[in-house]
This record gives C-alpha cells, sequence and structure tokens, in this order.
C-alpha cells in the first residue's frame, strides 16, 4: 500500500490511518524511523513505559544530553547496519 502525506512546516508527517492500523500505531505510539538511501523506513517500537522511564531518569542524572545520546544512538545504529549489510553481502 502506497500513500502521500505533506511534510509540515514543522517537519511533521500524518500516516494515513491504514497505515497506523496494519501497524498497531496509537496515539503515544513510537515509531522508528530509518534512513536507507533515499528512503525512509518506519516501523514501530515496542516500548515498555516502566522501563524507558527508568532509563530517562538514569540519563538526567549522567548529565548526557539529548544531542549526545542522540549521537551514541546513531553511531550504534550505522554500526549494526553495516554490520548486517556485511553479513548480507557475505552470504552472495
Amino acid at each position: 500500500m502506497s500513500y502521500v502525506s505533506k511534510v509540515t512546516s514543522a517537519g511533521q508527517v500524518t500516516l494515513p490511518k491504514k497505515v497506523r492500523d496494519a501497524l498497531g500505531i496509537s496515539p503515544g505510539s513510537y515509531i522508528v524511523v530509518d534512513a536507507v538511501g533515499e528512503a525512509a523506513i518506519l516501523r514501530k517500537m515496542d516500548v515498555d513505559h516502566d522501563t524507558l522511564e527508568k532509563i530517562r531518569e538514569k540519563v538526567r542524572k549522567t548529565g548526557l544530553t539529548r544531542k549526545r545520546v542522540e549521537e551514541i544512538v546513531e553511531d550504534e545504529r550505522a554500526k549494526l547496519w553495516n554490520k548486517g549489510r556485511e553479513k548480507g553481502l557475505r552470504g552472495r
């Protein structure tokens, strides 16, 4: 299924209802967005809210900034992506 959505000036996109329903996305849900070449892949992220709050509290206590956490997550995501890609290429 394909849909067209307009990006707002704040960079927001509305996910069509059929897509939200198919993925089980409801208000308050988290999604992961991965940039793959010139495409973006969206997937629902299963979140344990109690665990997430504990993580947020620990991060606040360390003094880490949101920007630094995002950098760390992006670095690790890139490493995992490259590792998976290399694994896939070796399997050919």
